[in-house]
């Protein structure tokens, strides 16, 4: 989830490009992945404990310390080994992070243009509309999105923030 959270906000930075920069080149951010064998974890959330066939047998409240052994797959779910015949979800040990969702809205009224940079005659677009992000393009040395098939906004009248669901 990190991951994608740190994509989305990489996206949105992109489509603030202030022209600064004519090529993108991708970025992998390591992101240490905080649930390895040996360590010992609190859960963030209260869980369910299950067997090694994914029937459950008990519970667990938050907070609780938790070695883990294992990580496991069973029945399609990743669980996380405990003690012996015991699993817990792997989620119950992630930070709770809400999904998050980049909106597009144009700050000023703007001008829709075409992909040669030129203006289609009688096609605007009003303060306060969201539009879709489909991708961004510099035309003759100045950025745009993409909001159409062929049709472009000038990247300084979008206003892009995350929003969490």
């Amino acid at each position: 989830m990190r991951k994608r959270i740190v994509y989305l906000a990489g996206l949105a930075l992109m489509a603030m490009d202030l022209g600064a920069t004519t090529t993108v080149e991708p970025v992998n951010a390591a992101i240490a992945d905080p649930i390895q064998t040996g360590k010992k974890l609190n859960l963030t959330r209260s869980a369910y404990v299950y067997n090694k066939r994914g029937v459950r047998v008990g519970r667990l409240k938050k907070g609780n310390m938790c070695k883990i052994h294992v990580i496991k797959v069973i029945n399609g779910a990743t669980y996380v080994k405990i003690g012996k015949n015991r699993f817990v979800k792997q989620e119950a040990f992630l930070p709770y992070v809400k999904s998050a969702r980049v909106e597009n809205i144009i700050k000023k009224n703007s001008y829709i243009y075409n992909e040669n940079g030129e203006k289609i005659p009688g096609k605007f677009v009003k303060r306060g509309t969201k539009v879709d992000y489909l991708g961004h393009k510099e035309i003759n040395e100045k950025p745009f999105i993409q909001i159409g098939d062929g049709e472009y906004v000038k990247a300084f009248n979008v206003l892009t923030i995350m929003v969490n669901n």
